[in-house]
């Protein structure tokens, strides 16, 4: 029993560490938006 709730508990780290950092590069990339982004916006 201590083997399956290991593996979940490792499971659900590994999902959560990815999940952070998609929700900090996507609060990133909103924040600041490159300088290709800003020239297109300008230019429109």
């Amino acid at each position: 029993m201590d083997t399956v709730l290991g593996l979940f508990g490792m499971a659900l780290w590994i999902v959560g560490t990815i999940s952070f950092a998609a929700a900090v590069t996507f609060v990133v990339i909103r924040l600041f938006p490159g300088a290709d982004d800003l020239k297109r916006e300008s230019q429109s």
